[in-house]
């Protein structure tokens, strides 16, 4: 059996999300909406993926360039039905055969589990189904009239009469049919109080020809309603959230208290240790054996086994190795890379710097566009003076240097292999290999001062 064509419709504007994004571009747990339909989407592998653009359409086409789909365009937004006949041309080879599965880019929460079972169930009908649910408040929603399995029809709560607006019943809007059916939606006309040409009207027209339209329902209304609104779209976030942690916690990471935020495409090893409060972000990878947080924020950045990052710290654009340590209250900006045991303290900034192995900066220090080797000590107080007001350089370290604190390295400089900075020093000049350097003002006492000063 041939695999289906998926069409998302996503061009409608989303008037009641009161913003100048289009619905679709709106996030849940760090990413698009419509990132996670077409994730499920590709989970059942399909011939071919359509996505249906409207409004701002080159934001959503430039947001899913990279994801291999195709786009058709609804220039303008005259319905369900309208919309999925602007993607019939591009739906297989034009031969008639191959079913066609409707998603929508503001469903993301349907599992592609759930989208395999109505598949399944969509196989032993005649040719249309549709996808529905039961809620406590159906305002606003499609009724769904049912005889057995069969939908008789599908009413848009505009153009219900009172007794159908008792319904519980309603349309999820997920819905599939033959390929062969879809010139039928022609026959469509726009005579409701929209004005707007129904998907959902096919139910008609498919019982005139003697074609029955079967409803699958589903047991969970969450996972297969739309956004709407931005308390839908908080909602939608928190049950995302709620399945992301469960997911973690079922392949070995320990989540303990409350207020711990992971973004989807975050990834996480067994035997890692989050504490509350801890946000992890974007593309972040930690390894195994980690510890995190409390109140931690680490986005887009690879952490190695072992890795502690301790309460107050935030991270961004950091890579380590195994066994580093950072924190408490440690800020690391993009472009840095921590080898193997290193350890960065309280109140220390790292920022576009590579730090080698076993290498240590534990106190009130700002380390800029630096090189430091393996096995430096850099002394509480130190900064690497990296910006003339024009332009960056580098401060290079070299392996086994020993900074004494309160020092400034006034870059481009470079410190020698196993030289040492006396405490106090403002560095100017290399340093060769070995040597001590020490640039300080000569000590003067003012004998009587503390008489004259009363």
């Amino acid at each position: 059996m041939s695999q289906p064509n998926i069409v998302i419709l996503a061009a409608g504007k989303g008037k009641r999300m009161h913003s100048k994004r289009p619905k679709v571009l709106h996030e849940i747990m760090g990413k698009p909406m419509i990132e996670y339909v077409v994730e499920g989407a590709k989970e059942l592998s399909p011939s071919k993926i359509v996505v249906v653009t409207g409004h701002e359409k080159e934001l959503v086409e430039e947001r899913l360039k990279e994801a291999g789909l195709s786009f058709a365009a609804q220039e303008e937004q005259k319905g369900t039905a309208h919309a999925l006949l602007t993607a019939e041309p591009m739906i297989g080879d034009g031969d008639g055969t191959g079913d066609v599965l409707v998603l929508y880019g503001d469903v993301p929460l349907a599992r592609a589990e759930t989208l395999r079972a109505f598949v399944a169930f969509f196989r032993r009908s005649e040719g249309v189904a549709f996808m529905t649910t039961a809620v406590s408040d159906p305002t606003g929603y499609g009724r769904v009239i049912m005889d057995g399995e069969e939908i008789r029809d599908i009413v848009e709560d505009a153009d219900a009469d009172a007794s159908q607006k008792k319904i519980r019943e309603i349309n999820t809007g997920i819905c599939m049919l033959r390929k062969g059916i879809l010139p039928l939606l022609k026959e469509i006309r726009a005579d409701n109080a929209k004005g707007e040409y129904y998907l959902t009207d096919i139910c008609k027209i498919a019982r005139v020809r003697g074609i029955s339209v079967k409803g699958y329902h589903h047991d969970d209304a969450r996972e297969v309603l739309g956004i709407n609104t931005r308390k839908d779209l908080s909602e939608a976030n928190r049950i995302m959230r709620e399945r992301i942690l469960e997911q973690h916690m079922d392949q070995g990471v320990t989540l303990l208290g409350e207020g711990i935020y992971i973004e989807s495409d975050v990834k996480i090893g067994t035997d890692t240790v989050i504490f509350p409060f801890s946000f992890l972000r974007g593309k972040t990878i930690v390894g195994e054996g980690a510890t995190i947080g409390p109140h931690v924020v680490i986005n887009d950045s690879v952490l190695g086994d072992n890795v502690t990052i301790e309460p107050f710290c935030s991270l961004d654009g950091l890579t380590t190795e195994a066994g580093v340590k950072i924190g408490p209250f440690s800020r690391i900006r993009p472009t840095t890379m921590l080898k193997e045991g290193v350890k960065i303290g309280n109140f220390v900034e790292v920022k576009n710097s590579v730090i080698m192995e076993n290498s240590k900066a534990n106190h009130l220090s700002y380390l800029g566009d630096a090189d430091i080797g393996k096995e430096v000590n850099i002394g509480a107080g130190t900064i690497t003076c990296n910006y003339d007001g024009r332009k960056k350089y580098r401060t290079i370290i070299e392996d086994g240097v020993f900074v004494g604190s309160n020092t400034e390295l006034v870059a481009p400089v470079r410190v020698g292999k196993d030289a040492t900075i006396g405490a106090g020093s403002t560095i100017t000049q290399d340093v060769p290999d070995g040597a001590l350097a020490v640039s300080r003002v000569k000590q003067k006492h003012i004998e009587g001062y503390a008489r004259r000063k009363k």
